[in-house]
């Protein structure tokens, strides 16, 4: 919600969880023009399959283990661990438990809005 002066405040219990195709949930949490934060949740063997965009993202895991696979570098990332995509870095994600991630993009990731 924007307010008066320009401010955006995100209430968790506000935002729609959107079921995703390939993975549980997508929030789009709080957002403008320079950067956006996404929650995402994924069940194991739920994946986000290889894709890459002109974005920067930042992935911080909340919960859970992704195996995570960056310009074919594979890891494993678990709670607390995190990484950083360069633009149009090609990437992939295959959950191995019920995990929660957070994604930040700069700039915002319009497309999610459309």
């Amino acid at each position: 919600m924007k307010t008066k002066t320009g401010q955006t405040w995100v209430m968790h219990e506000d935002v729609l969880a959107e079921k995703m195709p390939t993975w549980t949930n997508r929030r789009i949490l709080a957002h403008g023009q320079q950067m956006m934060m996404v929650e995402n949740e994924f069940a194991p063997g739920d994946t986000a399959p290889e894709h890459e965009h002109f974005h920067a993202q930042i992935t911080y895991v909340i919960d859970g283990a992704l195996e995570f696979t960056v310009d074919g570098e594979t890891r494993v990332l678990r709670k607390g661990d995190s990484t950083f995509i360069a633009p149009h870095a090609v990437h992939r994600a295959v959950a191995l438990e019920d995990t929660l991630i957070i994604d930040m993009f700069a700039p915002m990731r319009e497309d999610f809005l459309d």
